[in-house]
């Protein structure tokens, strides 16, 4: 049976909201830069409150898996800041950002398909 949105405990639907939230405003945030370099603080204030949101989420993780899920996110948001906003390397603009989408939808997708199958969020009342 696959599991939908409605078919989530409590704690899975508030997960992933949380989840939407942080990294749309983490990783648009990111990927607005690309476009328009021209207001960074914006896109400063958008990142400062994703990750905010992001440790809001971090509650709602199972406590064995936590540290691992966290450090994979914080890893990839690091790579992905020094890939698009480093001039150093000599990629085109348009192939940072294809780049940069293929690796968010490859991490999204796994990270969901754990969510999905009741292996990330915290059971209902454990929330810690």
């Amino acid at each position: 049976m696959n599991k939908t949105y409605y078919n989530l405990n409590a704690n899975e639907q508030k997960l992933h909201k949380f989840s939407i939230l942080s990294s749309t405003l983490l990783y648009g945030s990111l990927f607005g830069y690309s476009i328009n370099k021209d207001i960074f603080y914006i896109w400063l204030i958008m990142m400062l409150c994703g990750g905010i949101s992001l440790l809001y989420t971090k509650k709602w993780i199972r406590t064995e898996i936590r540290a691992k899920v966290m450090t994979n996110i914080i890893v990839l948001t690091v790579l992905l800041d020094v890939w698009i906003v480093s001039d150093f390397i000599a990629v085109p603009m348009l192939i940072k950002q294809l780049v940069f989408l293929i690796v968010f939808c490859i991490f999204g997708y796994k990270y969901f398909r754990l969510l999905y199958e009741g292996k990330l969020a915290v059971k209902d009342g454990i929330v810690i």
